[in-house]
Order: C-alpha cells, then structure tokens, then sequence
C-alpha cells in the first residue's frame, strides 16, 4: 500500500476535509488568500476543524510547518 493510501485510511476526516476544499475552490465557493500570518502569495489551506472543511486558514508552507510543529510540542 502506498503512503497516501495509507495516509487516506488513517485519515478520513482530514481526507475529506481536503477535497471539500478543492472542490470549493473550483465553484468559486471560497478563495484562496495570503498568508494571514506572513502574507506570502503562495499560501496553502489548513483545517482547524476537519468537521468544517470551507473554514481554512491560509497558510504559506513556511507557516503551515511551523503551525504544526507548534501543536506537536503542545503550543
């Protein structure tokens, strides 16, 4: 099995979440914006709240990591 697979069974919700995203995008439901901490053009959607997948906050991937790491080591 492939990491993604993987990845897909492990993670449903966030699954999902991601391909409600894109999908939004394409009919223009939501668009895609700056980083809100940084303001890098270039900014990827992160899930707060995987039950809510139109609720994103943009991220460049800089910020994205950090974010991560941060709730990692219980920030």
């Amino acid at each position: 099995m492939k990491p993604q697979e993987k990845w897909r069974k492990k993670n449903p919700k966030a699954y999902w979440a991601h391909g409600a995203t894109r999908s939004a995008l394409k009919r223009g439901l939501i668009q895609k914006e700056p980083c809100q901490n940084c303001g890098e053009r270039e900014s990827e959607a992160h899930h707060p709240d995987y039950e809510r997948p139109l609720l994103v906050w943009w991220l460049c991937r800089a910020c994205h990591k950090a974010h991560h790491r941060a709730l990692k080591n219980g920030a």
